[in-house]
């Protein structure tokens, strides 16, 4: 996150953040919508991620390549691990995150999906976004995530995270996260 930053109410928050280069990676299936990659979401590597448990970077990428038609890898989760995305900057404009997941094992395995966010007063916060219940690469649903309501005031950001972690044993693939800045563009 760019800028200079000031203790929010309840985050730190910025006035300034990077202009984001936006696509519209999942108009295919009927979204429209123009998205911003998170740092490091193409999970081409492991720069940028926290990664715990055995997770990191493998061979395979979603099939439609929606970042890019070089893509190659995505991000591994085996059982007991989590991967963790860069911070992006995000605000009351910054409502949704997609992406795209694949289950390779595990019957009851679902895949939790968090927001990490930093107050103020220190340590990490991290808000339950949803559930995936998997199967064959496929986008996420649209999430909210009230982590873009902290900020407070139109024109402020806070730095988020995103952390993928396996629930109930399983083996995952995530690839290709987004977060649609509305009216940022």
């Amino acid at each position: 996150m760019a800028g200079s930053a000031s203790a929010g109410v309840l985050v730190q928050t910025t006035t300034t953040c990077p202009v984001p280069l936006l696509t519209q990676p999942f108009k295919a299936w009927g979204d429209g919508a123009s998205y911003e990659l998170a740092p490091g979401g193409a999970a081409e590597s492991n720069t940028g991620w926290t990664l715990t448990g055995g997770a990191g970077v493998t061979s395979g990428n979603e099939p439609w390549k929606v970042h890019s038609s070089g893509d190659a890898k995505s991000m591994h989760l085996p059982s007991g691990s989590s991967a963790t995305t860069a911070p992006i900057c995000v605000g009351l404009d910054s409502p949704t995150v997609r992406f795209f997941t694949k289950k390779n094992n595990g019957l009851l395995s679902t895949l939790a999906v968090s927001a990490v966010l930093r107050p103020s007063l220190g340590g990490e916060l991290v808000v339950p976004v949803g559930v995936i219940l998997g199967g064959s690469w496929s986008p996420s649903p649209s999430f909210l995530f009230l982590g873009n309501l902290l900020p407070i005031l139109p024109g402020q950001y806070t730095p988020v995270s995103f952390r993928f972690t396996p629930v109930l044993g399983g083996d995952w693939q995530v690839d290709d996260v987004y977060v649609d800045p509305w009216k940022r563009a």
